[in-house]
């Protein structure tokens, strides 16, 4: 028969064998997740008004390859912006919104479809000038 502190010597050495660390250590801290090195950056273009090319800061907007835009309507009244060839709608942008980020690829024109006359470029030399008779009655 063995003696209480032999079966109390056996358990504590159980209980402490079990502590120690197998390489599979729980009470380790986990690592810092991080974001995807390929997660792409996007330029932010300010609806500034219903001015012709002067309704968007910057413009023209430079983009890098990769890069996305946003449309952030610091405006008083809604604006919906698209490019002229129809292959983006960034939507309706509320006062105060932004439209979600999209990739443009080289860039192009776009335009408000409320406000035809409001013109911009991406990637462009110069932000072109509004169509003759595109006037928004602003």
């Amino acid at each position: 028969m063995r003696s209480p502190f032999s079966l109390a010597a056996i358990l504590l050495a159980a209980v402490a064998a079990s502590q120690c660390s197998s390489g599979n250590d729980q009470n380790a801290t986990p690592a810092t997740p991080t974001a995807p090195a390929n997660t792409p950056t996007a330029v932010t273009v300010s609806i500034v008004g219903t001015n012709g090319n002067k309704s968007y800061v910057p413009n023209p907007v430079a983009t890098a390859s990769g890069e996305q835009i946003v449309f952030k309507n610091n405006d008083s009244v809604v604006h919906r912006i698209m490019m002229d060839d129809g292959s983006i709608d960034f939507g309706n942008i509320s006062p105060g919104s932004s439209s979600s980020a999209k990739s443009v690829g080289a860039g192009g024109n776009f335009h408000c479809t409320i406000h035809p006359s409001m013109v911009g470029s991406i990637n462009g030399a110069v932000a072109p000038e509004p169509t003759p008779g595109s006037g928004d009655g602003y």
